[in-house]
C-alpha cells in the first residue's frame, strides 16, 4: 500500500499535464483543490487493493516475482483496464486520459504483485 502511494505521487507529478488536460482542469485548480480526505481515500484504496491482491495470490498459490507480476497484470487488465475503457468511452474521454488513469493502476498492481509474490 505504501509503495502504491509512492507510485501515485510520482505518477501524477510526471503525468500532471496530460491528466489535467484530459479532465479539463488547470494546475491552479489542482493546487487549490487538494483536500486531506482525498489522500485518506487514496491510502485506504491502496490498502484494500493490496489486501485483495494478497488474498488472490494466496488462493491461487501464486509465488515468486514472475507469478506476482503476472497476477498483478491480469488483475489490472480484468478489473481496471477494461472497466476504465468502458467508462472513458461513454464519457467521451481520450485514450491519453485512459492511459494516465489506468497506467497508475497497472504499475501499482505490478509492483504490489511483485512484492507480494516474492513474500510468498
Amino acid at each position: 500500500a505504501i509503495a502504491n502511494m509512492i507510485i501515485g505521487a510520482i505518477w501524477y507529478s510526471v503525468f500532471a499535464e496530460p491528466w489535467l488536460e484530459g479532465i479539463g482542469k488547470t494546475r491552479e485548480w489542482a493546487e487549490e483543490e487538494q483536500r486531506p480526505m482525498d489522500y485518506v481515500i487514496a491510502f485506504v484504496n491502496s490498502l484494500l487493493m493490496a489486501f485483495f491482491l494478497a488474498n488472490v495470490i494466496a488462493w491461487t498459490g501464486t509465488s515468486g516475482l514472475v507469478g506476482g507480476l503476472t497476477l498483478g497484470f491480469f488483475m489490472w487488465l480484468g478489473f481496471n483496464g477494461f472497466s476504465f475503457a468502458a467508462n472513458h468511452a461513454f464519457e467521451g474521454r481520450s485514450l491519453k486520459l485512459w492511459a494516465v488513469n489506468t497506467g497508475i493502476y497497472l504499475v501499482g498492481l505490478l509492483v504490489m504483485g511483485a512484492i507480494l509474490g516474492l513474500w510468498q
